[in-house]
């Protein structure tokens, strides 16, 4: 009887090995030996029946076409806001998924900047507007100093007037002394009056010496004057047109354009259109860590992506074959859903996926291979899903 338990317990552990090579194996074909326990002789045997095989046998997940997008935010801020929406509404861009407490300050902060850079342009417009006045009126000192050569050239004028009446008197004096000096008329005429058109003569000298100096003054200082009013007319216009750059607008500019960045990375919106949300890790009022706060995703289009050992890569020829179709199947779905290969990857390393089948090698590679689904509404309740897939080695197999 005991011997009896033991050769039955021996067909059960067998034909439980039998189903399960075959069920999870990574390559469908009987001529899969499970017997032999070393690995060398394992992985002869695997590449010995790859070479009749038609699909292989490999686990995969779901995922969107364009890939899982991780919403994150900056750590140590605050969630004060949440998006009204569930996991699986759908979000667009720019729509706003949650709000930081930081957003009151940095709105303040914003608000100074902009403050500051107000301020300093009204300040550059009040001294430009002073500026302003302040050329009119150079403007009109060096008109003034011009009008002095107006004034200078009557002076002159007047100069000419009083060397015609010095050469009158002159000849008077002269004719009154030739008269003196003559012995047949010298009674005509007395010292008196000889002495009179001297002083004459002496003060038309004198008045045209003294306005001679005053020509010759008034011409230094209208020269100054004029020299002094054409630069402070140069120095005020330079002012006035480079009032702006007397403040540092440009930083200015740039500590605003940095508060409203930031008053903007308050906000986290989302990166795409028909974007779904698949899942929502935070909540209002909890503290932004490392860890992503959202996960979104356009679901739209899914793929599988599947993990296939490196044993088998040279079968998957999509040069040769560019619609080798799959079959994924899992319990969580009602039937299979049928994909087509479209991609595979050249990074080989340690599969992600853990296999369910106890017997399949633990020090295998893989590759990823991209499925794109015929089905994606079905997948698009699924994302993440890990599930069976069966890819045909030759086209037609899985009809």
């Amino acid at each position: 009887m005991r011997a009896f338990l033991v050769i039955l317990l021996a067909l059960i552990t067998g034909a439980g090995g039998w189903y399960l090579g075959t069920r999870y194996g990574a390559l469908d074909s009987t001529a899969r030996d499970f017997s032999d326990t070393n690995s060398n002789g394992a992985r002869l045997a695997d590449i010995s029946s790859a070479r009749t095989s038609k699909t292989i046998r490999s686990q995969g997940k779901f995922e969107p076409a364009s890939g899982i997008i991780k919403i994150v935010a900056p750590p140590g801020e605050r969630i004060a806001q949440l998006i009204d929406k569930q996991i699986g509404d759908v979000v667009n861009t720019d729509d706003v998924l949650l709000t930081l407490q930081s957003q009151i300050l940095r709105e303040k902060d914003l608000g100074l900047a902009e403050a500051r850079r107000d301020d300093a342009l009204k300040k550059a417009k009040y001294e430009r507007e002073q500026g302003e006045y302040q050329l009119d009126s150079a403007k009109l000192a060096l008109a003034e100093a011009n009008a002095n050569d107006e004034k200078i050239a009557s002076e002159a004028k007047k100069i000419v007037l009083l060397e015609r009446q010095l050469t009158a008197a002159q000849k008077l004096f002269s004719r009154l002394k030739n008269i003196q000096s003559n012995p047949a008329t010298n009674d005509l005429i007395n010292q008196t009056e000889i002495d009179k058109q001297q002083l004459m003569v002496e003060q038309l000298s004198l008045q045209i010496e003294q306005a001679n100096l005053e020509i010759e003054m008034s011409q230094k200082s209208a020269d100054r004057a004029k020299e002094l009013a054409i630069n402070n007319l140069k120095t005020i216009k330079y002012a006035v047109e480079n009032a702006n750059e007397a403040i540092p607008l440009q930083s200015l500019n740039a500590a605003a354009a940095m508060a409203k960045q930031a008053l903007e990375m308050t906000q986290i919106k989302s990166p795409i259109d028909n974007a779904t949300i698949l899942d929502i890790i935070v909540r209002e009022g909890d503290s932004v860590t490392n860890q992503p706060v959202m996960v979104l995703g356009d679901t739209s289009q899914m793929h599988c992506i599947t993990e296939v050992n490196d044993l088998f890569l040279n079968l998957i020829d999509l040069e040769k074959h560019n619609n080798l179709r799959a079959r994924i199947t899992s319990n969580a779905m009602k039937k299979p859903l049928m994909g087509t290969v479209i991609a595979k990857g050249v990074m080989i390393g340690p599969p992600s996926l853990k296999d369910p089948n106890p017997f399949a090698s633990v020090d295998r590679r893989t590759v990823t291979v991209t499925i794109r689904l015929d089905d994606s509404a079905t997948a698009a309740r699924f994302v993440n899903l890990q599930v069976e897939v069966e890819i045909e080695v030759e086209p037609g197999a899985l009809q």
